[in-house]
């Protein structure tokens, strides 16, 4: 069973706002999912159970009670025989990347394994260039920690700020410039 966020993949985070969205009206029915996403067991698996098991499960469910911590960006992600390379640097991205990014940031729940393969590219490979994006998205939603996924996505927008800040100030004392002659 799932105890703690560093071990929540991005796909169960997926399928844990899922459940939120479609049981937050029936309490019992929540518990219920929240945990066969969590233990991979079926509803009546865990209907079976007895009740100080079933109890201990809502204990160590417990962590979902706080919001996860992003964890540091590594410098490559391993899944399998794929590697991933974090590129959080704006600079370095290409224009495709920073116009998919847009699309996909308005509405983070639902995008977020398409904004994240934006974000993490095969080692050696450029954005959506000469491998299977899907592939790639699978690799996310089945194997990175949303911690992770925090912190890449955290990364990314303290970066993009500090560039968009830095715009906006040149942007400012250009415009002084200009008024001051």
């Amino acid at each position: 069973m799932i105890t703690s966020y560093t071990s929540l993949t991005v796909g169960k985070y997926e399928a844990l706002l899922q459940a939120r969205a479609n049981h937050e009206k029936d309490m019992n029915e929540l518990y219920l999912h929240v945990l066969s996403i969590l233990s991979d067991m079926t509803i009546d698996q865990l209907l079976d159970l007895k009740v100080p098991e079933f109890r201990s499960m809502m204990d160590r469910a417990g962590f979902l009670c706080t919001a996860p911590r992003p964890s540091e960006v590594a410098r490559q992600y391993r899944f399998g025989d794929m590697t991933l390379v974090p590129v959080t640097d704006i600079r370095k991205m290409t224009a495709i990347q920073g116009m998919n990014i847009q699309t996909y940031a308005g509405d983070f729940e639902q995008n977020l394994v398409p904004l994240l393969a934006c974000v993490l590219v095969p080692k050696g490979k450029k954005h959506n260039e000469d491998y299977d994006i899907l592939e790639v998205q699978r690799a996310i939603w089945q194997y990175l920690p949303i911690t992770d996924a925090l912190g890449l996505l955290n990364e990314f927008a303290v970066d993009a700020l500090a560039i968009s800040t830095a715009i906006m100030q040149r942007e400012i004392w250009n415009m002084s410039r200009t008024n001051n002659k």
